[in-house]
């Protein structure tokens, strides 16, 4: 069994016009979700299914109970969960925000040391079967999370993207780009640096 994944073009920071070199990036086979999962758990110990859901049910409530009082959490060698936040609105000066003007964005995931070591000794990676023949109309269609989920992931390994690069990221078509792009920086998630054809997006501090 192998993971897969797929090579694509870095960004061209310096706007030199010029073929960039490639990346990786791993290129998921869909999604276990919950049941499958536990019923892997399961067929692996012999725990009933019954107090397995049970108990991740109870890890789920008090994990966001410990987050929601100021907690970090640490779930065994799996690793961290901390909470992350935005300001509704920019300001210069820490007087001139108050409490009711921070929200939650989102959750930061740290994986440890010991799980990642473990990951990587396990993980045996070759390139998508159909890499060189799909096209743009075989992407499949992702909802605004997913893509918005990719583009965090493009944008924690380089300091921005351009609309042509997030339409490869994505399967959209530039003109969806464009208006993806623009509903991330009316939610405060993005900022726009440039005009016209050198417009480039990045992350929006908070």
């Amino acid at each position: 069994m192998s993971a897969y994944y797929d090579l694509f073009e870095k960004p061209d920071v310096n706007k030199t016009g010029k073929q960039q070199p490639l990346y990786a990036r791993f290129i998921p086979k869909g999604t276990i979700e919950q049941k499958e999962f536990l019923n892997r758990v399961h067929l692996f110990t012999g725990i009933s299914r019954s107090l397995l859901e049970g108990a991740m049910a109870a890890f789920m409530d008090e994990l966001r109970d410990c987050l929601a009082d100021g907690w970090t959490v640490e779930l065994g060698e799996l690793g961290y969960f901390t909470p992350s936040l935005s300001c509704q609105r920019e300001v210069m000066e820490k007087k001139e925000l108050r409490a009711a003007s921070v929200r939650l964005r989102g959750l930061n995931f740290r994986v440890s040391k010991e799980f990642y070591k473990e990951l990587d000794k396990k993980m045996q990676l070759e390139r998508h079967p159909q890499s060189a023949s799909k096209s743009e109309s075989s992407v499949p269609l992702l909802s605004v999370e997913q893509r918005f989920r990719l583009l965090e992931e493009y944008l924690q390994q380089y300091p921005c993207i351009n609309r042509a690069q997030y339409a490869r990221l994505t399967g959209r078509s530039v003109k969806q780009a464009v208006t993806d792009l623009n509903l991330f920086i009316e939610d405060g998630l993005l900022m726009k640096h440039g005009a016209g054809r050198n417009v480039v997006y990045l992350r929006k501090n908070s």
